[in-house]
């Protein structure tokens, strides 16, 4: 009896009281159960024109594209991916071949046009800047079409062993030398090029990157720089040069000299030239 007596005293004691200091019970509906359920983030599927797989990584060659897979499924998928492209474009593919990871895809015109692939230097548009990236994509495509020179393909290129770029694959005229064919090129010489060589060379700028950096339509150009401590010293190395390059068939544009502080070095010169 005492036992139960001190049990009834227990439950009334201000111990068992401080239940009611707990949270209510209570009873949590769908709707409320949906709403408190945080979205999930949905990764933003990648552009179609996105070049994200080396294999897929597409080059041009004198007379065929080519790349490197290294399995026979990254095979079947890069040729099935370039042979649309050709297909869409209006140009016939052959059968592509494929040994020691590397593949070729043959093509064929129906004028003799032979397809060149340009890679943007890096530097012709802001870091990490995607916009800046195709905007500059664009600016090249629209040069390229205006001179004659007709894109194919434009595809962004996001590898780990390239800083982001671009690709465009497009169709020129062949020459028995490639460095005589009217392609989209750069010129990075690491000095600054002169407007007015650049000018006479007749080739179509497309874009001024950096005073060392030229980003033009036409045939390949070539520049050397000099620099000598006197005046009649530069023009012996200039006259000699200049022979050499005449001698192993190339076209000079000009050249410019001008005045330098480089320690006891006080003149310099540029000449521009097409290979």
């Amino acid at each position: 009896m005492m036992k139960l007596i001190s049990a009834i005293a227990l439950l009334l004691s201000p111990v068992a009281a401080s239940a009611d200091t707990l949270p209510a019970f209570s009873f949590t509906g769908v709707a409320a159960l949906r709403a408190d359920v945080s979205p999930v983030a949905i990764p933003a599927p990648k552009a179609a024109d996105v070049i994200a797989k080396s294999h897929m990584y597409i080059q041009a060659g004198k007379s065929v594209l080519f790349g490197y897979a290294k399995t026979p499924a990254e095979f079947a998928e890069a040729t099935a991916y370039w042979t649309g492209v050709l297909s869409a474009a209006g140009i016939q593919a052959g059968v592509p071949t494929h040994k020691d990871e590397f593949f070729t895809i043959p093509y064929r015109t129906s004028d003799g046009r032979v397809l060149r692939a340009f890679v943007a230097e890096p530097r012709q548009f802001p870091p990490k800047d995607e916009p800046g990236l195709r905007a500059n994509m664009a600016l090249a495509q629209g040069a390229l079409a205006a001179a004659g020179l007709t894109p194919v393909s434009a595809r962004v290129v996001n590898l780990e062993y390239l800083l982001p770029t671009y690709s465009i694959l497009y169709l020129t005229m062949p020459e028995t030398l490639q460095e005589r064919e009217t392609q989209l090129r750069v010129l990075r010489p690491g000095d600054d090029l002169d407007a007015d060589l650049i000018k006479a060379s007749g080739v179509t700028v497309v874009q001024m990157a950096e005073a060392w950096m030229l980003v033009y339509i036409g045939p390949e150009l070539g520049y050397v720089g000099l620099i000598a401590k006197t005046a009649e010293d530069l023009k012996a190395r200039l006259d000699k040069r200049t022979a050499y390059l005449i001698s192993a068939g190339k076209r000079i544009v000009g050249h410019k000299i001008t005045a330098i502080e480089l320690d006891e070095y006080k003149f310099a010169a540029e000449i521009l030239f097409f290979q």
